[in-house]
């Protein structure tokens, strides 16, 4: 019996997390419009967050081919290298779009708060625990698949000095449903 308690524990977990996830997503209990991750680096850190969209019901405005829209995106992930610098935000994003048939390009900003679990990273001082995050991103929506390049800087804005943040640019792809 302790050798079948033993396997089952050096059993790899993530075949569990992904069902886990995807029963989650198919339930959607937490009334999701849409998914998706995010991978970014800043020099010698990488960070990979898995993200949870509420869109907004309406456009917020529309100029002939150009409409301004919204979302709520909730990020979790983490920063490495190691130890790993956890993270939580939410960020209200405003999408500025322009429709083309099934193709739509789009400019993305957007100003939340982040949780980080640490409040130094190898050579960084970031002094406190929460910090704003601003967006800056562009890309293409076809259909339901968003792919997007993203600029985000994250730090205290001198609340607590010294403020060192983090300046992420990579790639960013959401599914909505």
């Amino acid at each position: 019996m302790l050798i079948i308690c033993l396997q089952a524990q050096a059993w790899d977990r993530e075949p569990a997390i992904a069902a886990s996830v995807v029963s989650l997503l198919v339930w959607n209990p937490m009334q999701l419009n849409g998914v998706g991750f995010d991978q970014m680096s800043d020099h010698d850190f990488d960070r990979t967050r898995m993200l949870w969209l509420w869109g907004f019901d309406d456009s917020i405005k529309e100029w002939g081919w150009l409409t301004l829209e919204g979302h709520l995106e909730l990020g979790f992930g983490q920063t490495t290298p190691t130890p790993p610098d956890v993270s939580i935000g939410l960020t209200p994003i405003l999408e500025w779009t322009v429709e083309r048939g099934p193709w739509r390009g789009f400019v993305e900003t957007g100003l939340g708060a982040h949780y980080l679990t640490r409040t130094t990273h190898e050579d960084r001082d970031l002094s406190t625990h929460f910090q704003f995050g601003e967006t800056l991103g562009a890309g293409a929506r076809y259909k339901n698949l968003q792919l997007s390049l993203r600029f985000q800087h994250l730090s205290n804005g001198d609340i607590v000095k010294p403020n060192n943040g983090y300046n992420f640019y990579g790639i960013a792809l959401k599914f909505w449903y």
